[in-house]
């Protein structure tokens, strides 16, 4: 029974006084190269996801031209044979998926194109467009800079106009090409203001033809910004 009590107080010895000695002289494994610019660039590479949802809201104006190609000229296609330009809002939700900078890119975006006659007289197309494409980024500190390119689907609202100057109503389902360009300003890890430029040509489907008219194409230019989230 003495010798138990005394390896206990031994022990006891030991493990309360000596073991702090050695510990602080202990190093794990890495330890001691932290202080190295390998192992920091190890440690940022591991504090990045590689996967990623990032969520735009966007707030844009969009120049939007018509073009038409036509049969024939004459008095019911004198007004649309050269139009103006039309100026209209764009806003959307639009979600991308990220692996390793490269993703797909969805969502919803109403945005009116239309074109303006020579008589002032203004056609307005609504739409809402679903984006199918395919999504790059690059990040620089506190800067995402992203983009998009590929086909879009779009669903007629509403022609807003009046028939008895413009001939013609146009399909109900837009078939297009768009592409943007954009960069994200990171306030935080997961929000950030965004600015950024995109390109539409709607009509690869032809949007509308009759007697008159051959063909009808669009073609849009947008500004916008708005916030994203990194989710």
């Amino acid at each position: 029974m003495r010798k138990i009590k005394i390896y206990a107080l031994s022990s006891f010895f030991i493990v309360y006084f000596l073991f702090p000695l050695f510990q602080a002289n202990f190093t794990y494994a890495g330890e001691k190269f932290k202080d190295k610019p390998f192992f920091k660039e190890v440690e940022k590479s591991r504090k990045k996801s590689l996967f990623n949802l990032n969520l735009d809201i966007q707030l844009g104006l969009g120049i939007s031209n018509t073009s038409f190609d036509l049969n024939k000229y004459d008095s019911t296609t004198q007004y649309v044979k050269d139009p103006s330009t039309k100026l209209g809002p764009s806003v959307g939700a639009i979600l991308s998926v990220d692996f390793l900078g490269f993703g797909f890119t969805s969502g919803l975006q109403y945005t009116s194109k239309g074109f303006e006659t020579a008589t002032n007289k203004t056609t307005a197309l609504n739409y809402f467009n679903i984006p199918l494409l395919f999504y790059f980024d690059f990040r620089m500190d506190k800067v995402i800079i992203d983009g998009n390119i590929g086909p879009y689907f779009g669903l007629l609202l509403s022609q807003d106009d009046d028939s008895s100057v413009v001939p013609f109503k146009v399909k109900n389902f837009d078939l297009g090409l768009t592409g943007n360009i954009q960069g994200a300003y990171m306030f935080q890890k997961h929000l950030g203001a965004l600015l950024g430029v995109k390109y539409e040509y709607g009509g690869l489907n032809n949007l509308g033809s009759n007697e008159a008219i051959k063909s009808i194409k669009t073609s849009t230019f947008f500004i916008y910004s708005g916030i994203k989230f990194v989710l």
